[in-house]
This record gives C-alpha cells, structure tokens and sequence, in this order.
C-alpha cells in the first residue's frame, strides 16, 4: 500500500495524522529527509511562504519519488493555479480563507476531471501508478481540504460539507488568521478561540469528517486532540529549525555554565 492509501484510509478513520509545513526553503533534500521521519504527509504553503509555483515544482517530484504525499495550500481559490499545483504532482490541496460553497465549487471544478469536474489534462507529474490511467481513480487520489479562519467560513461550513462531504478530504484552522478575524488577534487560546475552534470541529463530527489545525509545536498537539482534532498540521521548517537551534544554544549554556 503506498503512503498516499494509508493517508486516504487514515482520512476515512478519523485516525491520527500529521503533517508539517515547508514553506521558505527550496532545497529539495530536505523533505527527502523529512520523509524518513514518518510523516503521513508534507505540505506546502505558497500563500504565505516565499516558495513559488517554480521552486515547489522539485520538491513535489521528490515526495513522489519518496512516497510522501504532497500537500500544497494554494494562494486562492482560482482554477489555473488549482490545476496547474495538481499537474505538476501534488497529491492535495489546501483552499485557505473558505467563505463560501462558490469557492468550493470552484475548486472542485477545477481539481476533478470529467463528471465531477472540469480539469484540463496534461502536467509531467500529472499522473501517479495508482491512478492506472484511470479519471476515476485520480478524482478520487486528490485530496482537497478547505481552511476554516473566520466566522463566516464558520456559518458557511454546514453547507458546504452536506452538498461536497464526499469530495472533501478534512477541514483545517488557520489559528492566527482566525484569532485576528474572531477579534482577539494572535491569541489562539483565548476563550473566543476555543469557542470557534470547538464549533468548527463540532459541525466536522456531525458530517463525519476528518479535521485538525496548524499547530506551533508538538506540545501544542493535546490541546487541538482534546477538542477534536485528528489531523494535527504542525509546524514549519523555521519554526522547527529555530526550535532546534534553541535546544543546542540551551544545552551549550546549561553545559559551559556547569563546567
């Protein structure tokens, strides 16, 4: 079974699943390092991050050639980028600031080939093994996730999953986007945030379908798994980087400080 399976298995679980976010370096070794690790996915942010739809390119290929699924959060919701992110091998997509069932439509539209959509065919990474050549099967191989950040996403999002639950693989929290939008910006445990995550997560159980959000860290990780979460997208490659930076600059202190 290759990695792509156990996530779509996983996804339909409920099971526990992480991934992490790269997002600012290009190199492309780092996630064939990262796939030794275990991850059951890594992502990818050209909303926020400073890769483009260029550099993302090789690294994609080289989760392919890992068996990592590939997820990529895509700057908007417009078809050209939504088709092309999936041409060039990405296994999934993540729609940020979802506010409506139109954008979703679009996605959908875009992403899913003839009946369930209208994607052009073409790309070099376009096509996996699994798909063996079948519509079918790559409709079914791409997973699309929509980014929850403010209460109209919130209001929106019953809708959205009784008319596409079987076209969506998990709902995600953007939680400083949503802390700013909820009004108590940046802080991502406030009682209004947990409030909104909690709804967020509750109308997910209802339709029985996966969701999590970012995380900072792992010990952030039981405060979303308390709430509901299974899907925990867990820090960048900064934010790890500098975390591991810390831990030595911590133990060369504590060392020198003791000798």
């Amino acid at each position: 079974m290759s990695k792509l399976e156990a996530l779509k298995a996983k996804l339909q679980n409920k099971e526990p699943i992480i991934f992490s976010i790269i997002g600012n370096v290009a190199w492309s070794g780092l996630v064939q390092k990262a796939a030794a690790f275990g991850f059951d996915a890594m992502s990818y942010d050209l909303e926020h991050g400073t890769l483009s739809i260029e550099t993302v390119e090789e690294h994609l290929r080289v989760c392919r050639l890992c068996d990592l699924p590939s997820i990529v959060r895509i700057p908007d919701c417009v078809p050209n980028i939504i088709s092309k992110t999936l041409d060039m091998g990405a296994d999934g997509l993540i729609l940020p600031r979802v506010e409506s069932l139109a954008q979703v439509e679009t996605a959908i539209r875009a992403a899913r080939y003839y009946p369930r959509g209208r994607k052009g065919c073409g790309g070099f990474s376009n096509l996996r093994a699994e798909d063996h050549g079948s519509v079918a099967k790559y409709n079914d191989n791409r997973l699309l996730f929509v980014q929850m950040e403010s209460y109209e996403g919130l209001a929106v999002l019953p809708e959205i999953l009784e008319k596409y639950r079987d076209e969506l693989a998990g709902v995600l929290i953007g939680p400083y986007d949503a802390s700013i939008m909820v009004g108590t910006p940046l802080d991502i445990v406030s009682d209004t945030m947990t409030k909104f995550i909690k709804d967020v997560f509750d109308v997910c159980h209802k339709y029985d379908i996966s969701c999590g959000s970012f995380t900072d860290n792992g010990p952030m990780i039981p405060r979303y798994r308390d709430l509901g979460a299974n899907i925990y997208w867990a820090g960048t490659e900064v934010s790890l980087i500098c975390e591991a930076y810390g831990n030595l600059m911590n133990d060369f202190r504590k060392e020198t400080a003791e000798g």
